[in-house]
């Protein structure tokens, strides 16, 4: 073989397979070299910030809950305070009912025992 039979094939495909090999195994080695190390402390960091993010959607989520759990128990003081409340003012207005009713019934006693003297009283004026 001598150079005028492979010179069509130099200039022909197999340049340009030759070519394409070397331009692959430089983007190969740029990808290894240089993309993936940056690409991965991008990865890094922006997982790093997702952490941070989680953390004080965490933290506020806690504070939440807490005053959530702080709300319900002054909610329970308040929910008893208020029943005990309830039933004092129904005792009281139970005796108030209670004492109402002796005033009417000692009233009525008194305004019959007038209406049934009020003959004798006007006879004797």
């Amino acid at each position: 073989m001598n150079f005028e039979n492979l010179a069509p094939y130099l200039a022909g495909p197999g340049a340009a397979v030759l070519v394409l090999l070397l331009v692959g195994a430089g983007v190969y080695r740029l990808a290894v070299q240089y993309l993936i190390p940056v690409l991965q402390g991008a990865v890094n960091r922006h997982l790093e910030e997702l952490e941070r993010s989680n953390q004080r959607g965490e933290d506020a989520v806690n504070r939440h809950l807490s005053h959530v759990e702080t709300m319900g128990k002054r909610y329970d003081a308040l929910a008893k305070q208020h029943a005990e409340e309830h039933r004092a003012i129904l005792v009281a207005v139970e005796s108030m009912n209670t004492a109402t009713k002796e005033h009417q019934e000692r009233l009525e006693r008194k305004v019959g025992g007038l209406y049934g003297r009020f003959d004798s009283l006007t006879g004797n004026a």
